[in-house]
């Protein structure tokens, strides 16, 4: 099980996948690949797009793609 703290600072979810390797006397861990736009509850439980950092700009079409995920 990996720790809460480092967890949170790789803002790691349930199901992402890292990448485990060894540096010299170190271990490495790191999310195997950079997590693109997602919906989250916004605080009046209104859907807010949260894109990633240097994520490409998003279209009409992946906004509505997102939006038909919701519940």
């Amino acid at each position: 099980m990996i720790p809460a703290r480092i967890r949170r600072a790789l803002n790691l979810r349930p199901g992402d996948k890292v990448e485990i390797k060894l540096e010299g006397r170190r271990l490495v861990l790191q999310r195997e690949s950079a997590r693109g736009a997602r919906l989250r509850r916004g605080r009046f439980g209104r859907p807010v797009l949260v894109a990633a950092k240097g994520a490409a700009p998003m279209t009409s079409e992946s906004v509505i793609a997102l939006l038909e995920e919701l519940p």
